[in-house]
């Protein structure tokens, strides 16, 4: 039986449930769970990490398809965050990252677990162009990502975020469990992991709102990009954590 309940979150492959929830998020957020989430002030936090100039809250506004007042109300009385001529910025930069680290529980939301015999970067092409087939935004996350941000340990496992629900046999993989799979997807509930995604791929050290959406994102913003490293598995995970927060921290990401 094949089986996809949106309502429920839930997808059903030849029997067999291979749904769970959020990536890596565990139990550490129960917290959060209850209540609305400030998908915004994370974003805006991200975006004031990853930037090299200040950004005006219009511009912040802009990339992130939100009202201004919404960003204005993340600023207003933030620790890290400050305003000059140009713009605000974000000072204490190693201490606010490690607070959204320790905050942001993960974009949420709905995982399938796969299983293909390709070397990982080639399975996370393959997934990326069967949504890109099916008209079905994606970005890669994890260390996919960070081999490409701060390259550092060979990626054992592909991820992905999906803008939609996908079976991904056509594609040469086989559904697997949580407990074995070289392939995650997940379709998040942070809406802007889209948004920081198209402004971190953008060319230039300046973040242009009008230009965000000319070219698709391929891979996260390297703060999620981070925090799903950190949650993965293996005894390396800290030290390609901390390899790619340095990169961040330096503004090295970019290449």
């Amino acid at each position: 039986m094949d089986l996809i309940a949106v309502e429920e979150g839930r997808v059903i492959i030849g029997g067999i449930d291979h749904t769970a929830a959020s990536t890596e998020a565990g139990s550490e957020d129960r917290g959060l769970r209850r209540g609305r989430r400030p998908w915004t002030r994370w974003a805006v936090e991200r975006l004031l990490l990853l930037a090299e100039q200040p950004l005006t809250q219009v511009e912040l506004a802009a990339v992130l398809r939100v009202t201004q007042q919404s960003v204005s109300h993340v600023l207003r009385g933030h620790r890290f965050a400050s305003r000059t001529d140009r713009g605000w910025v974000i000072g204490q930069r190693a201490e606010a990252l490690d607070g959204v680290l320790a905050e942001y529980p993960g974009p949420g939301g709905v995982s399938t677990y796969w299983y293909g015999l390709d070397p990982v970067v080639r399975q996370a092409e393959a997934a990326a162009t069967w949504c890109a087939e099916s008209n079905v935004g994606c970005v890669l996350t994890g260390d996919v990502a960070a081999d490409v941000y701060a390259p550092w340990r060979l990626p054992a496992v592909a991820g992905l975020y999906s803008g939609g629900l996908l079976d991904f046999t056509a594609a040469g993989f086989t559904p697997a469990t949580d407990a074995e799979y070289t392939l995650v997807v997940t379709v998040p509930q942070d809406p802007t992991v889209w948004r920081t995604a198209a402004a971190a791929a953008q060319p230039t050290a300046r973040v242009d709102p009008a230009a965000v959406d000319a070219v698709p994102p391929v891979r996260v913003d390297p703060i999620i990009a981070l925090r799903d490293v950190l949650a993965s598995a293996g005894p390396d995970a800290a030290e390609a954590g901390e390899h790619l927060r340095r990169a961040i921290l330096d503004g090295t990401w970019r290449g």
